[in-house]
């Protein structure tokens, strides 16, 4: 089933039909969006939402982004600090004193954001129930003594547990219920976490080829590295675990996170807004907050996945290895599986793409790669001879 619907603005159609050839060879179904100084330019849908039933992908159709999450806590942060809740810079501890054990008690909020403080993962066992379980994880995170041998460690879900604890430590609200009173409620955002993203869900799909990509973790020599990626394995083999009840009804910050492409472009255009200062709060965040949480803090190769990592002041992820172009200054966080959520504060563009079919983002994923080159290219066009009016597909 390859049909697109949607719309896309005069002069992005070569957009709708890269999307519709990824659709037809290599999707399942999927969601597009992108704004453009504040305006959407592409917002397509199409396939299925659910291969198993037959369920076509529709319009209000949300789908999990994984570790695209972080970047919505990323925004959620600069809410706070923009109301003065909280303080990057301030330690964990001042919010939540359990937090000070074996040796944490100056560890600070964005160390721990940007992954340089030592808190990858548990070393007590998770098992796949436990994982939503945010309240009892928090509380082991908070036990756990920091790695001290490298200067940043990625792992894929202590992150939201501190920055949720911390959150519902300073204003009595977990940072899903923050969100969704603070940002997703006032703005307009089609986002949440269970159980508020139950409705409307796209199943999730994937493979044995698809789960082969974390063997090499899980069954890593490294004591620290089976920590972080078996402790629980995000995505074991034969189980489909981010669709099985218990899951779909739990709550994980940094990875269960669900909504519509056009919610979470629209997020990050919202931001792109606040970051250029047309606001002296912004609508989510203020100038100089958004300024310090893109502002790049931790570069580093990932020891135990061995590609480079850089990660803004507030959480935002940014280009591993630095270069020029439209999308050099990009910031947000892309998600297991082949979901991309970024901002070109350059290009005032931001997007975001929602897969249900899960690849081997190393190998065999070039969905969303494919997406951005044909938009890069619209762009140069549009620039050149700009046209404002739109164009509907048909379906749309």
């Amino acid at each position: 089933m390859s049909t697109v619907q949607g719309s896309v603005a005069a002069g992005f159609e070569p957009v709708a039909a890269q999307f519709e050839e990824n659709l037809r060879t290599l999707e399942v179904g999927a969601a597009f969006a992108v704004f453009r100084h504040g305006e959407p330019v592409v917002d397509l849908w199409g396939g299925l939402a659910d291969a198993g039933t037959g369920e076509p992908w529709q319009r209000d159709t949300s789908a999990r982004i994984f570790s695209g999450s972080k970047g919505v806590i990323a925004a959620t942060l600069a809410r706070l600090c923009t109301l003065g809740v909280l303080d990057l810079d301030k330690p964990v501890s001042h919010y939540w004193p359990e937090f000070a054990v074996n040796g944490k008690d100056k560890t600070t909020l964005s160390e721990c954001v940007t992954y340089s403080a030592g808190l990858p993962a548990l070393t007590e066992p998770v098992s796949q129930e436990e994982l939503g379980d945010a309240r009892e994880m928090a509380r082991r995170v908070a036990q756990e003594m920091p790695v001290q041998d490298s200067v940043m460690v990625y792992g894929p879900f202590t992150m939201g547990w501190i920055v949720d604890e911390v959150v519902l430590r300073a204003t009595g609200a977990t940072l899903r219920e923050f969100f969704r009173e603070q940002i997703a409620a006032r703005c307009g955002i089609d986002f949440g976490w269970p159980p508020e993203q139950t409705a409307a869900l796209a199943a999730v799909h994937y493979d044995d080829a698809f789960t082969r990509q974390y063997d090499k973790l899980t069954d890593s020599p490294d004591l620290l590295t089976r920590r972080i990626w078996a402790n629980p394995v995000p995505f074991p083999h034969g189980r489909a675990v981010w669709d099985e009840p218990h899951r779909l009804h739990s709550y994980v910050p940094a990875a269960n996170g669900a909504g519509t492409a056009r919610s979470i472009a629209r997020l990050y255009a919202i931001l792109l807004e606040d970051l250029s200062g047309h606001s002296d709060i912004g609508s989510i965040a203020s100038q100089a907050v958004m300024e310090r949480a893109i502002e790049p803090s931790v570069r580093a190769v990932d020891p135990p996945l061995g590609f480079p990592f850089c990660y803004g002041a507030g959480g935002f992820r940014r280009r591993g290895t630095p270069r020029a172009g439209i999308d050099g200054d990009m910031f947000g966080h892309d998600g297991g599986g082949g979901s991309a959520h970024f901002a070109w504060p350059a290009a005032g563009i931001a997007l975001s793409y929602t897969p249900n079919r899960l690849l081997d983002i190393g190998n065999d994923d070039h969905r969303a790669s494919s997406l951005i080159r044909s938009l890069k290219s619209c762009l140069m066009s549009v620039e050149a001879s700009p046209r404002r009016a739109r164009a509907g597909l048909a379906n749309g």
